[in-house]
Order: C-alpha cells, then sequence, then structure tokens
C-alpha cells in the first residue's frame, strides 16, 4: 500500500467525527474530551486534538491517530480501519496485499458464503423444508424473521459443503478449517454444523465471523443441543454479542440494552418488537461483552436464568459494567414461562411489565441469597454471610456499599458493625486489584510548569518568540530546548502551523509535544490580547525563577567562602547577590502577576 494512500486517506478524515460517532466529546478549549473508552474512570481523562488529529489517555495512556483508534477501540486490523475509512473518504485504493489481514477477510468470505448456502438449503431447497416447519410452526418465527437473522440449514451429509465451498467458490479445506465450519480428516471436509439448524454469528460491525448450530428434535445423535465454531483468527466467544449488529443503533436510542442468554430469546423477542436486545455467548456475562455493549448503553437489563445472574464469571462482568457506571438491573420471568422466547411468544405484555419492573442488580442478588438459606439459625447465617460479603463488597460506591450493608444487617438482624466488618476483611484480600485508573499527575518542578505553560502559549500566539536570545536563556529542560530547536529548523517565514510542525517532530519529542497541547483546555485563540498578556507574564515569571536559582548557587558558594576566609571573593560574591535581590525586586513589582504564584 503506498504511503501516499495512506496521508491521503487521514488527511481527508477528521478525527473528532470518527471518534464522537462511537463515545460522547465535549469541548474543551481548541480540544475535546471524554470518559476514556478503554478503562473505566469517572473523570474524564480522554483527550482528541483536531488540530494534531491525535487521542490520548492521561490515565491509561492509550494513544494514536485515527488509524490506531479504529483499531483499538473497533478491534480492527490496520488494513481493515484504511478500508474503512477510504471508503467513507471517497479514496479509491490500491489493492492490499498479503499479511495476516488478508487471511482474516479470506476467513470472512469463507463464512459469508457458507451462511448464503445454508440460508439457501433452509429457505429455498427441499432439504431444509422439515427444519423450516420446525422453526415456523414449532417455534413460532416468520419467513421475514428468518430471513432478517440470516438463519439456515446445514445438511446431514457433508459432501454438499465440500462440493459448494471447495469445488464451486474454490476455497481450501484449510481455509474451511480454520474458518472453524470444516473439519479435516485425510481427504475428507465434514461439517462441523451438520443436520443443524444454523445461526450466523456477526462481530458488532455486521462481519460474518461464525456459527451457532441447534439440534433439531427429531435428531437422535448423543449430541449438546448447541455447538458454537471453535475459537478462530474472527471469532471469539467471550466478546461476541449475538444481535448487535442488528440492535446496535436501537440500543443507542433506547439509551437500554436488554441482554439475554440465546438465539431464540432475542429472535422471538425481536419479532415481539422488543428490538434493544442482545443474547450472550457462553455461560455468563464477559468484561469484554460489557465493555463492548457499554459502548452503546449506559443500562443494562439482564432477562437470564437466575443462576446464571449471580454466578461468579458473570459478578465479574457486572463489577466491571457497574465500575464504569453502567446501571444494571435484572428482570425475572413471571407467568410460568422458563425463559424470554417463551414469555415473547406466549404474552408479549407480561414480558414486557417483566422488564419494566426489573430490580437493581444488587437487591436481585441479595433476594435470591436470602430466598436459598434461612436467614433465622445460626448456620443459615453463616451461609449468607459466605455468599453475600463478596457481592457487597464488590460494589465500589460506597454510599450504594453503606445502603446495601444497612439492608443485609436488617435482614439478618444483626448490627451494622458485624456487616461492615466483614465487607473490609473480604476487601482486604482483593486490594492488590487495581480500581479504575484516574489521571496520574506526578509531583512536577516550577520549572517544569513554568515552560510547558510558556511554550503551549507561545505555540498558539507567536511561535517566533521562541527564537529569541532572550528565550533561549531562559528555557533550560532539555524536551524544551529540542522543541525550539526543531521549531527553528521548521519554520521558514510563512505562517505557522502546528498540525504541520507537529508531523515533522522526531517520533521521541512528538510525545510530549501532543501532550503539551492536548492538556490545554481553553480556545487560546478567542481572546488574543489575553493570550499576550499571559505569555508576558509566564515569562516574567521564568525571569524571575531563573534570578532566584542563581541566588540559590550564590549562596551556596557564599557560606563556602565564608568557611574558607577567602573575603576579596566573598566580597565580590556578595555584590553579585544583592544586584540579583534588586533584578527579583524589580520583576516582581511590575504590574500584573503570574499565573505561578510566586515563591518566598
Amino acid at each position: 500500500m503506498p504511503e501516499n494512500q495512506i496521508e491521503e486517506v487521514k488527511g481527508r478524515t477528521d478525527i473528532v467525527a470518527i471518534i464522537g460517532e462511537r463515545i460522547e466529546l465535549k469541548k474543551a478549549g481548541r480540544n475535546y474530551k471524554a470518559n476514556c473508552p478503554f478503562h473505566g474512570e469517572k473523570t474524564p481523562s480522554f483527550m482528541v486534538s483536531p488540530e494534531l488529529q491525535i487521542f490520548k489517555c492521561f490515565g491509561c495512556d492509550a494513544k494514536g491517530d485515527v488509524f490506531s483508534f479504529l483499531e483499538q477501540y473497533e478491534g480492527m486490523e490496520f488494513p481493515e480501519a484504511l478500508k474503512y475509512l477510504a471508503d467513507r473518504a471517497g479514496v479509491k485504493l490500491q489493492k492490499f496485499q498479503g499479511g495476516e489481514s488478508s487471511e482474516k477477510e479470506r476467513l470472512i468470505e469463507v463464512n459469508t458464503q457458507t451462511l448464503r448456502f445454508y440460508n439457501y438449503l433452509l429457505l429455498e431447497h427441499p432439504v431444509g423444508k422439515k427444519a423450516l416447519d420446525y422453526l415456523m410452526n414449532q417455534r413460532g418465527l416468520k419467513k421475514e424473521t428468518i430471513q432478517e437473522f440470516s438463519l439456515g440449514y446445514s445438511p446431514e451429509s457433508s459432501y454438499s459443503l465440500k462440493k459448494f465451498l471447495v469445488d464451486k467458490k474454490k476455497f481450501t479445506p484449510s481455509e474451511v478449517e480454520r474458518a472453524g465450519i470444516g473439519i479435516v480428516r485425510g481427504s475428507n471436509l465434514y461439517d462441523r454444523f451438520n443436520g443443524r439448524v444454523v445461526f450466523p454469528l456477526f462481530d458488532h460491525r455486521g462481519n460474518s465471523i461464525g456459527f451457532s448450530g441447534r439440534v433439531l428434535p427429531w435428531d437422535k445423535r448423543e449430541t449438546g443441543k448447541y455447538i458454537n465454531s471453535p475459537e478462530t483468527p474472527l471469532y471469539h466467544k467471550s466478546n461476541v454479542l449475538y444481535g448487535l449488529n442488528l440492535a446496535r443503533g436501537l440500543i443507542k436510542k433506547k439509551k437500554t440494552a436488554i441482554v439475554v442468554e440465546g438465539e431464540l430469546d432475542l429472535i422471538s423477542s425481536w419479532q415481539a418488537g422488543i428490538k434493544n436486545v442482545v443474547a450472550i455467548k457462553g455461560s455468563a456475562l464477559t468484561e469484554e461483552q460489557v465493555k463492548l455493549l457499554s459502548r452503546f448503553a449506559q443500562r443494562f437489563i439482564l432477562a437470564l436464568d437466575s443462576d446464571m445472574a449471580g454466578d461468579a464469571a458473570t459478578r465479574r462482568g457486572i463489577k466491571v459494567a457497574s465500575d464504569m457506571g453502567v446501571e444494571i438491573k435484572v428482570a425475572e420471568i413471571s407467568g410460568g414461562y422458563k425463559d424470554p422466547d417463551e414469555a415473547a411468544r406466549g404474552n408479549i405484555e407480561s414480558y414486557k411489565k417483566d422488564l419494566i419492573g426489573a430490580k437493581v442488580i444488587w437487591d436481585f442478588l441479595i433476594d435470591s441469597v436470602f430466598a436459598r438459606n434461612n436467614a433465622e439459625t445460626g448456620s443459615g447465617k453463616s451461609k449468607i454471610s459466605k455468599e453475600i460479603t463478596p457481592i457487597l463488597s464488590e460494589i465500589s460506591d460506597k454510599i450504594v456499599q453503606a445502603h446495601y450493608a444497612n439492608v443485609v444487617a436488617r435482614k439478618l438482624g444483626v448490627p451494622l458493625d458485624a456487616v461492615s466488618e466483614e465487607i473490609a476483611k473480604d476487601q482486604k484480600v482483593s486490594t492488590g486489584a487495581p480500581s479504575g485508573i484516574e489521571e496520574k499527575t506526578e509531583g512536577r518542578t516550577k520549572r517544569e510548569v513554568l515552560e510547558e505553560n510558556f511554550l503551549k502559549l507561545a505555540f498558539f500566539d507567536d511561535p517566533k518568540t521562541l527564537a529569541s536570545k532572550e528565550i533561549s536563556v531562559l528555557i533550560k529542560l532539555p524536551l524544551n530546548v529540542k522543541l525550539i530547536e526543531e521549531y527553528k529548523k521548521f519554520s521558514d517565514g510563512t505562517t505557522f502551523k502546528i498540525s504541520e510542525f507537529g508531523k515533522n517532530l522526531p517520533r521521541e519529542l512528538f510525545g510530549g509535544f501532543s501532550k503539551m497541547v492536548l492538556l490545554e483546555e481553553r480556545d487560546l485563540s478567542e481572546k488574543p490580547e489575553e493570550l499576550k498578556k499571559e505569555l508576558e507574564l509566564v515569562k516574567k515569571e521564568l525571569k524571575i525563577l531563573a534570578v532566584k536559582e542563581k541566588l540559590e548557587i550564590l549562596q551556596s558558594q557564599i557560606r563556602e567562602m565564608e568557611e574558607k576566609g577567602d573575603k576579596n571573593k566573598l566580597l565580590e560574591a556578595q555584590n553579585k547577590f544583592n544586584k540579583l535581590v534588586k533584578m527579583r525586586s524589580t520583576y516582581e513589582k511590575e504590574n500584573g502577576s503570574g499565573i505561578i504564584l510566586n515563591e518566598d
């Protein structure tokens, strides 16, 4: 891929627009800020610069350009991100050759052709008629719904799959196996999903990445009810939410995601009109699924089996969600229905009421523990304590935790202190785990703060001032000295563009420069007179600091001369010291005060 094509795509892309479509950005001066999408935080430390076309989180140190954002946030590989942005920008790319991503695209195509094959057999071919009758008549699915979810049927014989994928579409047996569809044994290729109704699996962008196959009632084989694609370069079970590719827009609009367990739970809910719904893959709501889903909604309603909602793996996902500020509730299915599939087909109004009346997750978990144990006996209280203490200790909001500690103490009939002590003991065990990382600010010297502020103000107001001899004496820190040297090399007397300057900086300097620019949360161009005034004030503070540093050195030298009794040098040093004191006094008496308070 020619470098100039990459730069063309980048030049036609606005990083603020791309990131702003995915997370909520707020203007912060010349930049934009948000809560970081890559780690849990409550104070925004994620900054985006439209001028430099970069992002950086000052909490977890995630950073980069628009390509690396899509790679980190969407899980795209570079060629995939490049193609996505090129399509948006109207840039026609030369074909990318070779590499891992070419294989990924090839495997997506294997999956796409396979789902079309299965779908055709279910809807159009006699071999799928019995399976279609089962879905429509026994499971209550409409033909439009089957088409919308691209459901299919895998024939009992593997011959037709091999004939279609290998002989007709020219995929190799190893590609079919690598996609998780077939199993190669010698010269034979076996269909992993043979004799099953097939549910294609997609990532949230709509790429076909795998399949889930459900056994049919008349199948007498001793096999599991469901089988999923194995882990492949495309499919990772813990990352996938079934139906998110179709539901994400509605989830974002309603700001609520309903989470169910199985494909048919989701499809029946969708068909009945509840469309802001996804299904988990596997036996727990994972941390990865929580992080993915939280991009689209800050409220989850779990309509899962009650045991699953309380299981340890799901609780880890719940804790991650809670730490990210996601509100989680649990809906209990009433009316004698065992799952959302039955409820959606049996009594949709009752199902909707169950969802509307969902309990806050902590209330649900506490109630379920008490329902399983006798709170009147000593042994029952002990069992409740062992189950409930880890739950309470996972509540990161201390006010919410205190509320539920009170609830549990009241239900158990014990003092609040007893419950609080058990929570504290449990938390001591897990103190090694890092909590949500907020912005880390290490102690900095006055010189570091002043020099950074001066360069930042100068770059935005009048970069020419950086080339003056006066400034070359005042700026001493290596990074800032090198930035000024780069400016002198870059400057050609034309209009200074900070974006072009940043683009031409050596890699080792760009990090410090971008941090300087991103931390500025004011639009310094709005009030140029105030900007010039502040620049002069910071320069004055640097002059005062330079004098104070010289005074500190002289004080040390004078003490040595006094000890040695060197009167001539002592007198000379004292005169120099007095001149510096007067100079400092003159600077400090000038009108105005700096942005950094004077130190005595």
